[in-house]
């Protein structure tokens, strides 16, 4: 299936992911940045596409407020309504055209996650929404959820507020990070920094009450995409 993404429904820094299958993606940075709504569509064209998304945060309670709402803001906003099915009260998200499906979950409920499985196919891929609240350990067990034959690469996507350099994801994947840089990749892993700046869909409004931030860690993490 051709799926038609007009970039004028994308901010131009995140356009060019569309398409990325490293196994492990790191987007970070800022507040406002727009890398969640992002994320939510690329999952639901990646879905018309039959890939398998397991989208997650550490609560289950939270997930129907953020990540349920950004996908299905997603597939309205690329007018994709007519190629799903839609379970609000499952919190589950199936394409027509070929079964594939959006799955939500918190980490919680640790056996529930373990049986999580698509009707139909594996898992392809996990998004990880605010991973600075998940432990390494979880991590690692999700790590083990994408397994299964699929034409489909698999890989585990993050996205998150930087909080502080001791947490376990700095100490892991931030090896080789530069901080003058927004941009590192290698074989098995990408990561970008984004900032209020990045997303073009701001108010004039949003844009102030960033930039006005006087509190020094909020304004470092959340209005300059810094760890704290």
């Amino acid at each position: 299936m051709r799926i038609n993404a007009p970039a004028r429904l994308y901010n131009d820094v995140y356009y060019r992911r569309l398409k990325d299958n490293t196994r492990l993606q790191i987007y970070f940075g800022g507040a406002s940045s727009g890398k969640s709504y992002f994320i939510a569509q690329r999952v639901v064209t990646d879905t018309l596409a039959g890939r398998n998304t397991l989208v997650l945060r550490n609560v289950a309670r939270t997930i129907r407020g953020s990540c349920w709402n950004e996908v299905t803001k997603a597939i309205t906003t690329l007018r994709l309504g007519d190629w799903f099915n839609i379970s609000k009260s499952e919190m589950l998200i199936t394409a027509r055209n070929n079964g594939a499906q959006i799955l939500f979950a918190g980490l919680d409920d640790v056996e529930k996650i373990k049986s999580i499985t698509p009707a139909k196919g594996v898992l392809t891929d996990i998004w990880i929404e605010e991973a600075t609240e998940i432990a390494r350990d979880d991590y690692k067990q999700l790590e083990k959820r994408l397994r299964g034959e699929s034409r489909h690469s698999k890989r585990i996507t993050m996205s998150f507020n930087p909080v502080y350099k001791e947490h376990w994801i700095y100490r892991e994947f931030f090896k080789h990070w530069d901080e003058s840089k927004t941009e590192y990749k290698d074989d098995g892993l990408s990561i970008l920094k984004t900032t209020y700046k990045d997303n073009r869909f701001l108010t004039n409004d949003d844009i102030k009450a960033l930039e006005n931030e006087q509190d020094e860690y909020y304004r470092n993490v959340y209005t300059l995409g810094n760890w704290g």
